[in-house]
C-alpha cells in the first residue's frame, strides 16, 4: 500500500463544495483536463490530429450507481508522474496553470476511483492499477505495477463511480442534454480555438464529438487583437469569433467573452450591453464569442480553476476593456450598421418628443446605453440628463434674479448672461410647447377618424363601442375629477370644447346626479359637467357662479324621440342642480349661486328630429351651429356645436400653439 504525501483528509475537507451545476461536474472536467494534457506530452504538436480521448458515462439519474470512465491515449503514468500524482499541491503542471488539486477533488466528490495506466520506459512498455481513495493512511490501494508488451499503447483510463455527498448529488445533473452542454460551455474556448484532441462524449445513449459539434457553429474567425499594454492587466490578447445563434442557446444573453487560463475557459460572461448590438447578420442569426487570455488571468485563476482570485468589478473592467476593443475592430462594419440604424430611431424619438432635443441627435445617442433601441429606453437613459440641464439653468437663473437684487455692482458682461439664460429658457419653452402641440394633433387626428368611422357603421353592433370611445377620449366616463384617489383617471381632453378647460380638475363625467348633489336620489347623469374652481390655488368660488355643462350626441344620430328636446333636457338638468348643493370628494357643502351662469352645449349633428327641435333657434357665428338664451330664473345659454365645427374649432386653436413652436412649416 502506498500513501499521499501530506494530510489528504483535511486537505479535501476543505475543498469547497458545489453551489451549481458547472461546479458540482468540476471533478469529471479535472479528469478530461488532466487527460488532454497526458495526449499533449506523447504527441507535442501533433496532439490536435493524433490524440483521442473518449468519455462514456452512465446512471446519471441514479446517484449510488453512476459511472464515468474517461480514457485517453496520452503519455500514462510514468515514475516521475506517479509521484507527481502521489504529492499533494505538486508543481509538476504549474506551467500550464495546474493546482495539483484535480484528482482531490474526485475523492471529495465520488466514492470510488480506479485508474489503470500504461506507459513506456525506455524501450519497454508498463502497466500500472490502483484505486485511488479517501483515507488517512493508505489512500492509493490495489496497486499493481508490472512489464507489459512492448506494442501495447499507451494510455490512461480513470473510473469515476457513485456520487459523494449531499452537495455533489444535489447539483450533479440528471439529464444527459445537460452534461453536454456544461461540458461544450466549459471547454468552449479550447474548441473554438481549435486546442482540443478529439473527444468523444456518450451520456446514458446521446453521443457528441467534440471539438465538431462547436467549431461546426463557427461562421468566422476574425482573429486575435492584442491588447495595449494595460496599466491593471498588463497585455491581453482577444480572439474574435463570430458564430451560429445557437452557440449562445445554453449562455446566458446573447454575446460572450470567455475568460481563458492557462488554455482553459474558467468564466464566461455575457456582454450584449456592453457591445450594444444584438444578433446580426443577413439573416440575423450570427454573433460574437471572444476569448481573452493573459498572464495577469493565467497568475489569478483559483486552485479549482472554477474561477478567479479577484472581484467582480475586475471582471467587468476587462470585459469593458475587450467590448470597447470587438466593437472598434472585429466589429467594426457590424457596429457601424447597428448605430446608423439607432441614430435614425433616436431622431424619430425627437421628432416625437421634442423636449429631449437639447443636442444634436448623434450626440444624445452617445450618453444611451449601446443596447439601446427604443423610444423608451432613450427616454429612460435622457431624463437624469434633462433633469440637471433644466436644474442648471434654474441655477443660472436664480443667480441672475439674486445679482439683481443685491447690492453688488453688475458686471459687464450680465447683460450677455441674462441673454443666454432667457436664450435658454426660450428654447427649452419652445421644445415643451413643441411637444405639447403635436400630442394634440394626434388627439385631433383620433377622434376625425372616430367621428367618421361611428358614421360610417351607424347602427350596426359596435356602434356603441366606438360612440364610449369617442366620450372617453375627450373625458373619462364615471369619474370625478375632484376624487384624489383618481388622480391619472381624470386625465382629460377637454380643451377640445374650450381652451380654458385645459386643466380643469373639477368635473363628472357621467355620473348621477345622486352622487354629485347632497341628498339626491336622481338617475339623470350628464355626459359632463364642470364647475369654477381654479385647481392647484387653493381658490374657491363659494357659491357656484359659473357653470359649464356638456351632452354628447352620437355623430350622425338621427333616431331621437319625437317628443325629445335638446331644451327640455338641458332645463331638467338645471332644475336638478338648483335644487341642491354640489357635495365634493372632502365633504365641501358648494351651493350654487341663484345669478350663476350656465354655459351649457350640446355636441351633435344637426340632423333628423334635432334639426327640427332647434329650427327656431338662432345660428352661430359660422352658420351651422345654433344657440338659444336662456331665460326666467337661469341665466346663460344652450348652444349646438356640430362635432365637425368641434374638430375645426379646435385645430385654428392649436394651430396658434403650432406657429409659436415653429412649426408652422
Amino acid at each position: 500500500m502506498t500513501a499521499m504525501l501530506g494530510d489528504v483528509v483535511n486537505r479535501v475537507k476543505r475543498l469547497p463544495k458545489p453551489s451549481k451545476v458547472a461546479e458540482a461536474l468540476q471533478p469529471l472536467f479535472e479528469a478530461i483536463s488532466n487527460a488532454t494534457h497526458a495526449v499533449e506530452d506523447r504527441f507535442l504538436e501533433g496532439a490536435i490530429a493524433k490524440g483521442r480521448i473518449d468519455v462514456t458515462i452512465k446512471n446519471l439519474k441514479n446517484p449510488s450507481k453512476f459511472e464515468a470512465i474517461v480514457s485517453d491515449n496520452g503519455v500514462g503514468l510514468s515514475p516521475d508522474r506517479f509521484k507527481a500524482f502521489r504529492t499533494t499541491d505538486t508543481p509538476f503542471k504549474i506551467e500550464r496553470g495546474g493546482k495539483g488539486v484535480g484528482r482531490l477533488l474526485w475523492l471529495d466528490a465520488f466514492e470510488s476511483v480506479k485508474i489503470d495506466s500504461f506507459y513506456a520506459q525506455g524501450a519497454k512498455k508498463f502497466r500500472r492499477s490502483f484505486r485511488f481513495q479517501l483515507d488517512e493512511n493508505d489512500q492509493i490501494v490495489d496497486e499493481v505495477e508490472g512489464e507489459v508488451s512492448s506494442d501495447t499503447d499507451t494510455g490512461t483510463t480513470i473510473t469515476l463511480s457513485g456520487i459523494r455527498g449531499v452537495a455533489y448529488q444535489k447539483h450533479f445533473p440528471s439529464q444527459a442534454a445537460s452534461v453536454v452542454r456544461h461540458f461544450g460551455s466549459h471547454f468552449f474556448a479550447d474548441f473554438i480555438l481549435g486546442d482540443s484532441p478529439a473527444i468523444s462524449l456518450f451520456v446514458d445513449g446521446q453521443s457528441a464529438r467534440f471539438p465538431e459539434d462547436v467549431r461546426d457553429l463557427l461562421v468566422e474567425d476574425r482573429g486575435t487583437s492584442v491588447l495595449d499594454e494595460h496599466e491593471a492587466f498588463g497585455t491581453l490578447k482577444l480572439a474574435n469569433f463570430i458564430c451560429k445563434k445557437a452557440a449562445s442557446a445554453d449562455f446566458d444573453g446573447t454575446h460572450q467573452l470567455h475568460y481563458v487560463a492557462n488554455g482553459r475557459t474558467v468564466i464566461s460572461r455575457k456582454i450584449d450591453g456592453l457591445l450594444g448590438i444584438g444578433r446580426f447578420g443577413e439573416d440575423d442569426d450570427c454573433i460574437y464569442h471572444g476569448c481573452v487570455s493573459g498572464a495577469f488571468l493565467d497568475d489569478r485563476v483559483n486552485q479549482e480553476r472554477t474561477n478567479f482570485n479577484f472581484d467582480e468589478k475586475t471582471v467587468e473592467e476587462i470585459a469593458k476593456l475587450c467590448a470597447s476593443h470587438a466593437r472598434a475592430d472585429a466589429l467594426k462594419n457590424e457596429i457601424a450598421e447597428f448605430d446608423g440604424g439607432r441614430l435614425k430611431t433616436m431622431e424619430g424619438f425627437l421628432r416625437e418628443y421634442p423636449s429631449f432635443h437639447f443636442d444634436e441627435a448623434d450626440d444624445l445617442l452617445k450618453r444611451t446605453p449601446k443596447n439601446a433601441i427604443k423610444a423608451e429606453q432613450f427616454a429612460q437613459a435622457l431624463i437624469p440628463l434633462r433633469i440637471r440641464r433644466d436644474e442648471e439653468r434654474r441655477n443660472r437663473v436664480q443667480a441672475i434674479v439674486a445679482t439683481l437684487d443685491s447690492e453688488k455692482s453688475v458686471p459687464e458682461d450680465f447683460a450677455e448672461a441674462v441673454h443666454e439664460a432667457a436664450d435658454e429658457v426660450q428654447k427649452e419653452e419652445q421644445r415643451q410647447l413643441t411637444e405639447y402641440v403635436l400630442r394634440r394633433k394626434m388627439v385631433l387626428d383620433v377622434m376625425e377618424v372616430l367621428i367618421r368611422r361611428v358614421r360610417e357603421i351607424d347602427g350596426k353592433d359596435d356602434d356603441f363601442h366606438l360612440e364610449r370611445t369617442l366620450h372617453q377620449f375627450i373625458c373619462p366616463m364615471r369619474v370625478r375629477g375632484d376624487d384624489p384617489a383618481r388622480v391619472e383617471d381624470s386625465d382629460h381632453d377637454l380643451w377640445v370644447i374650450d381652451e380654458r378647460l385645459a386643466f380643469a380638475r373639477y368635473f363628472a363625467s357621467d355620473v348621477p346626479f345622486s352622487k354629485l348633489i347632497e341628498d339626491f336620489k336622481s338617475t339623470d347623469k350628464p355626459d359632463l359637467l364642470l364647475f369654477n374652481r381654479l385647481h392647484g390655488l387653493g381658490f374657491k368660488e363659494e357659491p357656484l357662479r359659473h357653470v359649464l355643462l356638456v351632452e354628447f350626441k352620437k355623430p350622425n344620430r338621427k333616431d331621437y324621440d319625437e317628443r325629445y328636446s335638446p331644451f327640455n333636457q338641458v332645463m331638467r338638468y338645471l332644475n336638478e342642480l338648483s335644487s341642491g348643493r354640489i357635495e365634493s370628494f372632502n365633504r365641501d357643502n358648494i351651493r350654487i349661486a341663484s345669478d350663476c351662469i350656465f354655459h351649457c352645449y350640446v355636441v351633435a349633428d344637426i340632423v333628423g328630429n334635432l334639426d327640427v327641435q332647434t329650427s327656431g333657434w338662432r345660428s352661430t357665428s359660422n352658420g351651422r351651429g345654433r344657440w338659444i338664451e336662456l331665460s326666467g330664473k337661469y341665466r346663460g345659454s344652450i348652444e349646438i356645436i356640430e362635432w365637425k365645427d368641434l374638430i375645426q374649432d379646435a385645430r385654428a386653436r392649436n394651430w396658434g400653439f403650432i406657429h409659436a413652436a415653429g412649426l408652422s412649416a
